[in-house]
């Protein structure tokens, strides 16, 4: 009897495996990953119209995440402050309605904001952990990711800056 429920562990532990593997291999990159769903009634946002146009930071957050809500006051105070980077909110984990509430009530979010709740998006850029934020330059070169809390909008500005010199070469 032992063996029986050895070997039905490990097919169900195999079965798991595959499955991950799978969904990370073969459905991860198979959405569109250039249009990022909105729920709250407005038009899709096309990722098109800022990657390579202008500089651009998606931030990937997850509802609910305690990180993730207290990081949203800064994002729209970065947002309204200056108007050379787009910042854009994709939202990879959580319930529809929990999400609109947050967004719409409790945030008041005037900023760009949407849904990848296939986590296309999230897997093609690597992320895993909530909120990661990952930065393009205006020719849509990935800087880099930061993955966790940042916790001001000066400190964001500063992460952008410092990838963007790293990457372009500038700086010490």
């Amino acid at each position: 009897m032992a063996n029986k429920i050895g070997i039905l562990l490990i097919i169900f532990i195999a079965a798991g495996m595959g499955y991950t593997a799978y969904s990370y291999f073969f459905t991860g990159d198979s959405g569109d990953l250039t249009t990022v769903e909105r729920i709250d009634g407005n038009e899709p946002i096309q990722l098109d119209e800022f990657i390579g146009q202008k500089k651009t930071i998606l931030q990937f957050v997850a509802v609910p995440c305690e990180c993730c809500s207290y990081s949203m006051p800064f994002i729209q105070e970065f947002v309204r402050n200056q108007d050379e980077i787009e910042v854009i909110t994709i939202v990879f984990y959580g319930r529809e309605k929990e999400i609109l509430d947050k967004f719409t009530n409790e945030y008041e979010a005037e900023h760009l904001w949407g849904t990848d709740l296939d986590r296309s998006l999230a897997n093609h850029y690597g992320v895993s952990v909530s909120p990661t934020y990952v930065f393009f330059d205006e020719e849509g070169n990935i800087l880099g990711t930061h993955p966790y809390i940042i916790g001001t909008g000066e400190e964001l500005g500063e992460r952008y800056n410092d990838a963007y010199d790293e990457y372009h070469g500038e700086g010490a």
